[in-house]
C-alpha cells in the first residue's frame, strides 16, 4: 500500500455505497474532532484563559472556531498541493502561533505554545460519545479515522476514555482527509472491503468522499458543535457557513442520527432485522 504524495482534487466521486441492508457493516470509522468529541468549549476555555492572563478583552468564542477552521485549510491544502506528510500536531501549532499573533499582545513561549497546542489531545467527549461507541462495539470494530496523528489518537482517547478497538486514520495513510488512502487504507488494514466499513461523521464533505470510495455513511448531528450557530437547509451561494453545524441530511446517508446513541440504536434494530 503505497502512499502517493501527488495532488488531489478535493472534490468527492459519486456516491457508491451499497444499498441500506445489504452489506453488513464490519467496522464504524469515525470522524473524531467535532463528532466524538467537543472542540469549541476546550478551545473558547483555552483562550478565554489566555485572555484573561493578558488581561485583554478578545471573542475567543470566534477565535476558537478560527483555529479550528484554520486547522482545517491547513490540511486541505496538503491534500490539494500535494505537500509531504507532517506531524499535525506541528500544523496545529503554526495555525495556533499565527492566530495569536493577530489577536493576543504577548507572544507564548514555546512550552506554553506547546501547551496549547495540546488542547486537541485534551477535547471534552460529547455526552453519548462513550456510551455510543460501546454500545457499538456490540457489532462491530470501532475505530477514528481522523486527521488526528496515532499520538493524537492515543492522548486524546486516554483522557475522554474513548473505547477504540484500533487507530485508523492520517497516520496509517500518511496523508489527511479527503485524500483517497485515508478512507481505503482503513479498510484494508481490517482486511475489509469499503462497503463493510462505515464512516460516521458530523460533516457531510467527510461522509460524501467516504461514499464515493464505497464505503456506508451515517450523519451524527452535532448543533452545538460551533458553539449554536446552524446552517440553514438551502445554502445560499458566496455565504461562508464554515462557522456552523451541520443539521440537514444532504443524500440519503446509510443513517442519520442526532447522536451516536442514536445510531447504535438504528443499527441494532437493523441487525435485528434481517436476522429474523
Amino acid at each position: 500500500m503505497n502512499s502517493s504524495n501527488s495532488p488531489a482534487p478535493l472534490r468527492p466521486g459519486r456516491n457508491q455505497s451499497p444499498p441500506r441492508g445489504t452489506v453488513p457493516i464490519r467496522a464504524f470509522v469515525f470522524d473524531t474532532y467535532g463528532t466524538v468529541c467537543d472542540f469549541f468549549q476546550p478551545m473558547k476555555r483555552a483562550l478565554t484563559a489566555l485572555a484573561e492572563r493578558q488581561q485583554v478583552e478578545r471573542d475567543c468564542a470566534t477565535l476558537a472556531v478560527a483555529w479550528r477552521n484554520a486547522y482545517m485549510k491547513s490540511v486541505g491544502r496538503h491534500v490539494r498541493e500535494g505537500l509531504p506528510f507532517r506531524p499535525l500536531f506541528d500544523i496545529q501549532r503554526e495555525d495556533l502561533a499565527e492566530l495569536l499573533a493577530r489577536h493576543f499582545p504577548q507572544a507564548l513561549s514555546a512550552a506554553e505554545l506547546d501547551d496549547m497546542t495540546a488542547t486537541w489531545r485534551r477535547l471534552d467527549p460529547w455526552p453519548d460519545a462513550v456510551p455510543g461507541l460501546s454500545a457499538l462495539k456490540a457489532y462491530a470494530l470501532v475505530a477514528p479515522l481522523s486527521n488526528g496523528n496515532f499520538d493524537d489518537m492515543a492522548a486524546l482517547a486516554r483522557h475522554a476514555g474513548l473505547p477504540w478497538d484500533v487507530i485508523l486514520g492520517s497516520s496509517l495513510a500518511r496523508q489527511y482527509k479527503p485524500h483517497a488512502d485515508v478512507y481505503l487504507h482503513a479498510a484494508r488494514a481490517l482486511n475489509l472491503q469499503p462497503a463493510q466499513c462505515c464512516m460516521v461523521a458530523a460533516h457531510q464533505f467527510d461522509l460524501h468522499f467516504a461514499a464515493g470510495h464505497g464505503m456506508q455513511t451515517a450523519f451524527v448531528m452535532r448543533p452545538l458543535e460551533f458553539g449554536g450557530p446552524i446552517r440553514p437547509a438551502v445554502l445560499e451561494p458566496d455565504v461562508d457557513y464554515s462557522y456552523a453545524a451541520e443539521m440537514h441530511a444532504e443524500e440519503d446517508w446509510t443513517y442519520v442520527a442526532t447522536d451516536i446513541l442514536h445510531l447504535a440504536a438504528q443499527h441494532a434494530a437493523a441487525v435485528a432485522s434481517t436476522t429474523r
